[in-house]
């Protein structure tokens, strides 16, 4: 036997059981594992995948999984504590990470509970996805549809008032999108059916006026879920320091481009660029592609790259809208990757055209979400490829946009304010995410605190009402921004930024700060 007998046997093991979680997981919850929209899952789809089958959160199957998460924690545990750190050790950490935050959300959160939303975003994930895969696998789908739906009505206990007028509007959009998709009626009225004892049952749980969780809870899900890994006073901290710092530039850059005006005014002042024909999705279509060239040109990505996994721009499809914001990134699982989407709410010719449109496309696409999610899903250790983190993944993706002002993508004061702008909002959305879970402001002064600062008063109330649905997840990017400029402000020599800082850390997949920290000390 070889030195390297023992190595290998317990590199097996881990591989082993790796494969037994992410089944097992993907066999319970298929669309929520096959989709990057659920974001304390993994991404993966089962071995032995079949198209009629539904996410199961029935009591019995929780109670089950429940224990069985407890069973794989003890059973990662075994892996995830070398010293020193090894590849296989961090690979078992974080997916030892990902088990405990699995089982504590369902504990703590319990969306499969308290949200409607959920549920149809489920129905709407899982229906789009196999639109694509063809008529079969749709009508394996929606022949299950309306006992899914029936579980959901029965899953749900107790719920904020919000919660149901959220599930009410989605489900409501969300039949008359089904309706659009020409199926015979003999398939559609069971699910239309179905759907009208769901808003039923809507109707009749018992209403809760207190937030969907405690701060008790709040506090965990931000420090260890989301991964801020400070104290919730030291969270608020870092929150002001990122507001001082942001308003301190953009006056100063109003200032300088407008004197005697405020930041408000000279942002909103700024023009526009026209619409060329094809509207919003072909300016965006256009500026991606100069962001890649961009990034090639500077060895940021590949093109072989470029050409094996591109980006295409669609319309937020009309079922989302109630609980996704104005502009999303999607690259469905997928060893080797094949692409990603960036959703836009607006498309038509005469769609408004935001003055920041390029630091948009540069965080959602190049170098943003689309380059770090193909960099994970072609990464060479299999586990990694399938976790992402919240603070990670709306981090880097946060940093990525001032990277371009390294490479001279992005230069001079118009682009610095706008990029200011960008960092005070995600500050300003994450002190109410924050506020509000942590009961300092209701849900009205948390709108209020951002018109006051210029936002449209209907934009406010619901970004407010969407951030409900996802404790904490608004910190992630300014904490996770922080986080980065922090290490590439240490840890990368001058004369190789940002082209090292960019490579060091997307050929390790998304593995924490603390372990990356631990690896760039070291100068991996």
């Amino acid at each position: 036997m070889t030195d390297t007998a023992p190595h290998t046997t317990i590199a097996n093991g881990l591989a082993s059981l790796a494969d037994e979680i992410l089944n097992g997981l993907a066999h319970q919850f298929p669309v929520c594992m096959a989709s990057d929209e659920f974001h304390f899952f993994p991404q993966y789809r089962a071995e032995a995948f079949q198209w009629s089958r539904w996410d199961n959160f029935s009591p019995p199957a929780m109670d089950r999984m429940n224990g069985q998460l407890t069973q794989w924690e003890r059973r990662l545990g075994l892996y995830a504590g070398d010293v020193p750190i090894t590849a296989q050790s961090v690979d078992a950490s974080i997916l030892l990470r990902v088990v405990r935050t699995l089982r504590e959300q369902f504990a703590l959160v319990r969306v499969h509970e308290t949200q409607p939303t959920f549920y149809l975003t489920i129905v709407g994930i899982g229906l789009a996805e196999a639109i694509e895969a063809g008529p079969g696998a749709l009508g394996a789908r929606l022949r299950l549809l309306p006992a899914f739906l029936d579980q959901a009505g029965q899953n749900l206990k107790q719920m904020p008032g919000l919660f149901r007028d959220l599930g009410i509007a989605m489900l409501a959009e969300q039949q008359q999108w089904l309706r659009s998709l020409n199926v015979s009626p003999a398939v559609v009225d069971p699910i239309d059916g179905a759907f009208r004892r769901l808003a039923q049952r809507l109707r009749q749980v018992p209403i809760d006026g207190n937030p969907s969780v405690t701060v008790e809870a709040f506090e965990q899900i931000a420090v260890d879920h989301i991964g801020c890994r400070l104290t919730p006073d030291a969270i608020a901290l870092e929150l002001n320091a990122e507001l001082e710092e942001t308003r301190s530039i953009l006056r100063q850059s109003a200032e300088t481009l407008s004197p005697g005006r405020k930041w408000q005014t000279v942002i909103n002042a700024m023009p526009q660029p026209p619409n060329p024909p094809g509207g919003l999705r072909a300016i965006y279509t256009d500026v991606i592609s100069e962001l890649a060239r961009h990034c090639s040109a500077h060895d940021i990505v590949s093109a072989q790259m470029l050409q094996e996994c591109p980006v295409t721009v669609e319309p937020i499809p009309d079922y989302m809208r109630p609980v996704r914001s104005n502009a999303a990134y999607s690259m469905p699982p997928g060893h080797p990757p094949r692409g990603g989407t960036f959703y836009i709410l607006e498309s038509g010719e005469r769609a408004p055209v935001t003055a920041d449109y390029r630091l948009l496309a540069a965080h959602e696409t190049f170098p943003g979400h689309h380059l770090l999610d193909t960099c994970r899903w072609r990464h060479q250790r299999p586990i990694r490829r399938h976790i992402e983190f919240p603070i990670f993944y709306e981090g880097w993706a946060s940093f990525a946009e001032e990277l371009l002002f390294e490479t001279g993508f992005f230069n001079g004061p118009a682009d610095r304010m706008l990029m200011a702008k960008r960092r005070f909002w995600r500050a300003m959305r994450g002190q109410v995410d924050f506020d509000f879970h942590m009961g300092r402001r209701t849900r009205d002064q948390a709108a209020a605190f951002l018109i006051a600062e210029g936002m449209a008063p209907r934009r406010a109330t619901a970004m407010v009402r969407r951030y409900c649905l996802k404790p904490g997840y608004q910190l992630a990017y300014t904490m996770g921004r922080r986080r980065f400029r922090h290490l590439y402000d240490t840890f990368t020599p001058d004369e190789t930024k940002p082209v090292a800082f960019t490579g060091k850390v997307l050929a390790q997949g998304e593995i924490g700060f603390l372990l990356l920290e631990h690896l760039l000390r070291q100068g991996g």
